[in-house]
């Protein structure tokens, strides 16, 4: 007899289980975590299922996000972005676990190397840059490094973001060439209005 298909539910409490086990210290669990991740980004048609509570650009074609999963500890995001959407570089005051589902995405993430003693100063360095397709995974390390930029290279890219906890209320948004952030209000989709 064969065993019925894993849930989403199923590998989000998979999931859970090895974030318990690595507690704050994400990049030190890295090697299992996205191995959870992956299997999750494998099921099938999570581009089509309900994602709720779905917020929207005001355009047609633009980025989408939803829950697919919350639980008031944990949270997986799906989003959508066409080619062209870029992220700016951006904060979100905790660690989180960034996987495309289907797509293409040019994905930067910085350390922080300013001991942020000086407001609105920011001086980053480079920490992963890399071009993400179809069930890439990767992990953005705790503040002060979870600084990261993403952009849609192919026609439509799903994406997935998976975190615990509240991102921050208010958050940095940067320009890296000129050393310095901007404070912007965060929302519960993990993005800066």
């Amino acid at each position: 007899m064969t065993p019925p298909p894993a849930t989403l539910r199923d590998l989000t409490l998979d999931l859970i289980e090895a974030l318990d086990k690595a507690g704050d210290d994400v990049e030190a669990h890295a090697d299992v975590l996205i191995a959870r991740t992956r299997e999750i980004l494998r099921l099938p048609a999570l581009d089509q299922a309900v994602a709720n509570p779905a917020w929207s650009d005001l355009t047609a074609g633009g980025p989408a996000t939803g829950w697919l999963y919350q639980d008031g500890d944990l949270r997986i995001v799906r989003g959508t972005m066409p080619a062209g959407f870029t992220l700016p570089p951006h904060n979100h005051g905790s660690w989180n676990i960034f996987g495309v589902y289907r797509g293409a995405v040019k994905y930067t993430s910085y350390r922080r190397l300013d001991d942020r003693t000086r407001s609105y100063h920011a001086d980053l360095a480079v920490a992963e840059d890399r071009i993400m397709t179809d069930g890439d995974v990767t992990i953005l390390p705790s503040p002060p490094h979870d600084v990261h930029t993403v952009t849609g290279l192919a026609e439509s890219t799903t994406t997935l973001l998976i975190a615990r906890g509240r991102f921050s209320e208010v958050r940095e948004h940067y320009l890296v060439d000129d050393h310095c952030y901007v404070l912007r209000p965060g929302d519960a989709r993990g993005y800066t209005r």
